[in-house]
């Protein structure tokens, strides 16, 4: 196999390394809050469904950055290969300049990603592309794509899995990197719910944009329909008979 557990290690190590010394070397000028939460129902084996409400904060947790409704859908086109289609509706603060207010945007985000285990490691290779759009504005867009990197490592007897991620940003309209995002968090299952921390380090393209340390908590709660719940029963065999 092209990966090995000691392979793997050693690019954790390397990646930690670069992602500590691009933190520290940058000067950091902003602190934002990011928190969801979400209602999940999965209908059928392969699909998902999701509701979330997202708010934000900004300006060193000083001033709202917005209120973000989204929906979703996730759907498994194969064994361990997922597509995802997301809505979202912003209601993004804008306090600064002469004119002030809530800005109305909505963003579509079409995505794959592929999940491939190597005990006692999973990666995450996602790639996805979207549109921001003003509501308020005419042809006022931001087309990117994404391309993000996740590895979430698995300790015996541990419930809060470490997870490392990094994920890069591209305007499709040229060939420089407009954003680079570092994280690090983990995410624990509690009767039925799903916890999750996370930091995230974002850099900004240009001397001019600041860079963000964000935190972000993230409540998820996940329903399956009957048929599912009931075929898992069949599965399970009876310890009392």
């Amino acid at each position: 196999m092209f990966f090995t557990i000691k392979t793997v290690n050693k690019q954790l190590c390397f990646i930690f390394l670069v992602c500590s010394n691009l933190i520290f070397s940058q000067e950091i000028t902003e602190s934002k809050f990011w928190s969801s939460a979400s209602y999940i129902y999965q209908p059928k084996k392969k699909l998902t469904l999701s509701i979330s409400q997202l708010y934000r904060l900004k300006n060193d947790l000083n001033a709202v950055d917005s209120y973000i409704s989204e929906i979703s859908s996730d759907y498994s086109i194969a064994k361990n290969l997922n597509f995802e289609i997301e809505l979202r509706y912003y209601s993004k603060n804008d306090n600064q300049g002469k004119v002030q207010g809530y800005e109305n945007w909505w963003r579509y985000r079409l995505a794959v990603e592929r999940e491939l285990k190597l005990k006692p490691i999973k990666l995450y290779l996602r790639f996805a592309y979207q549109r921001r759009s003003s509501l308020d504005k005419k042809n006022d867009f931001k087309d990117y794509l994404r391309l993000r990197t996740a590895f979430e490592y698995s300790i015996k007897n541990w419930d809060w899995d470490p997870y490392f991620s990094f994920e890069f940003f591209n305007k499709t309209t040229g060939s420089d990197l407009e954003k680079k995002r570092f994280g690090i968090g983990s995410s624990n299952k509690i009767k039925g719910s799903k916890w999750t921390l996370r930091y995230f380090y974002q850099v900004n393209r240009g001397n001019s944009k600041e860079n963000f340390h964000i935190f972000m908590l993230k409540y998820r709660y996940k329903q399956k329909a009957k048929s599912l719940i009931k075929q898992k029963d069949k599965k399970t065999p009876n310890k009392d008979v």
